[in-house]
């Protein structure tokens, strides 16, 4: 049978036994087995209370303050090019640096790694590149893709001579002008030397190979060099002809 709750009372919770155990004397519900429980519960709610109290206060200022005293940076640079234009530094650093400028486009800095021919020697170079990117006519339309390898020489002939040479290598200067190119268009391309001063010897237009990026592509490691088509191929020759047999080598490739 089930116990009987007296009248006047009502029946609990324990939390000790889990069940709804009835605690005669206990008209407010008291569980002895949930003192410990309550205890915990109420420390809980002080310390929650307490906890919102503190952050709340005011606990004032702890050490000392010092007004932020860095200067602007704007304002430094424009003070620090103020003095500089009134002291005439600026006007120097300009100059120089036109002079600079002026000097590198004349006579740039010389190919590196770059030898003398003293051995006439030869081989085919193949242009061929992978591309990074579809290839479009002047239309849109698409007429080699991304990832494909392509030969440039087969939708472009390529009809003139190049001529790699050392401007201030006189020997290799008086080599150029023995060449007689075999096709209508050639450049002359220095990897070395004065760019006005070999147009005014050469009377020609003469180019610099800036950063060696043409010998670098073509493996040209020694001038003079010469790189023409291979006629009915898709392949570039590249000679390299010592300056002193220039003529000779010269004339018979010319014929």
């Amino acid at each position: 049978m089930a116990a009987e709750t007296p009248r006047g009372h009502s029946g609990v919770a324990c939390c000790g036994t889990g069940g709804t155990g009835y605690h005669p004397g206990n008209p407010a519900g008291y569980c002895p087995a949930n003192e410990g429980g309550a205890m915990r519960c109420r420390g809980l709610i002080a310390l929650l209370i307490w906890g919102q109290s503190v952050a709340a206060a005011d606990l004032g200022t702890w050490g000392d303050l010092w007004p932020v005293k860095e200067p602007d940076m704007l304002t430094v640079i424009m003070q620090r090019l103020t003095a500089l234009e009134l002291s005439g530094e600026m006007g120097r650093k300009m100059d120089a640096f036109k002079e600079r400028v002026i000097r590198n486009s004349l006579r740039p800095p010389a190919v590196p790694g770059i030898g003398r021919t003293e051995k006439y020697g030869s081989r085919l170079f193949d242009p061929s590149v992978r591309l990074a990117a579809d290839i479009r006519d002047n239309e849109g339309r698409v007429f080699a893709r991304q990832g494909e390898v392509m030969n440039p020489l087969q939708y472009v002939p390529f009809n003139q001579t190049l001529y790699f040479i050392n401007g201030d290598d006189p020997a290799q200067v008086a080599w150029m002008k023995r060449q007689t190119p075999p096709t209508l268009e050639s450049k002359i391309i220095l990897v070395q030397g004065s760019i006005p001063e070999m147009q005014k010897s050469l009377d020609s237009r003469v180019y610099f190979d800036q950063n060696g990026v043409l010998c670098q592509r073509l493996g040209i490691d020694q001038v003079p060099a010469r790189v023409s088509a291979v006629p009915g191929d898709r392949f570039l020759k590249v000679e390299f002809i010592p300056a002193e047999e220039g003529r000779k080598r010269g004339a018979a490739s010319s014929s």
